[in-house]
């Protein structure tokens, strides 16, 4: 079978799965007790996965699929391996198996999302993701409202422009992330006859 980009996340267990956003602002004191501050990049998630001890097969699969990523010249599609769901629906996972769709978005990061599961449950915290075609983010939950088929969303960081449009999809279940690898950070133990892999992602679309 034809090998396609983005890639999955090799389906090996991970022990480490660090998703966390790296928010760049910049604090400069300008006098007078004041202090400016500066967003100096768009904020970007970044992943860092450890395996568990793996037989050699298993490792040699994970290095292939490493190797096939070039270094970052192609992409991943990133699915958090442990943090699928919303963390109301761990047991009920049907309601967050539908998806909806944007109705509107104000203020930069309020999203009213329509055409969701009547018994959806979001709380803070929870992540979502919007897809617009090949376009991916994913904001965390800083406050929700809504019943019925609707809710009311604020997250972070705000979604850009290709993802915020009418009608983009409102993923509450394994969300996708495009990604790329970290160059340099592949990196390999071996110990007992098994092989730890870790590597890091930064999103990129």
């Amino acid at each position: 079978m034809a090998i396609t980009f983005p890639r999955e996340l090799p389906d090996v267990p991970y022990v480490t799965a660090e998703f966390v956003l790296d928010d760049p602002v910049r604090a400069s004191p300008s006098g007078g007790r004041l202090i400016n501050y500066t967003q100096i990049a768009d904020p970007a998630w970044r992943a860092t996965l450890v395996t568990k001890p793996l037989l050699y097969s298993q490792f040699a699969e994970v290095e292939a699929w490493w190797l096939s990523l070039r270094d970052g010249l192609r992409r991943v599609m990133f699915r958090h391996p442990h943090v699928c769901y919303p963390k109301n629906h761990g047991q009920n996972k049907a309601p967050a198996d539908d998806a909806g769709a944007i109705v509107s978005v104000t203020g930069g990061n309020i999203i009213a999302a329509g055409s969701v599961s009547e018994d959806l449950s979001l709380v803070v915290g929870d992540r979502i993701g919007l897809e617009n075609g090949t376009r991916r983010h994913i904001g965390r939950i800083t406050e929700v409202t809504g019943t019925g088929t609707n809710r009311t969303i604020t997250i972070e960081p705000p979604p850009f422009a290709a993802v915020s449009a009418v009608g983009t999809v409102v993923r509450f279940a394994r969300p996708g992330l495009v990604m790329r690898p970290v160059p340099q950070s592949w990196s390999v133990q071996q110990s007992g006859g098994r092989y730890t892999a870790s590597f890091q992602l930064v999103e990129g679309q």
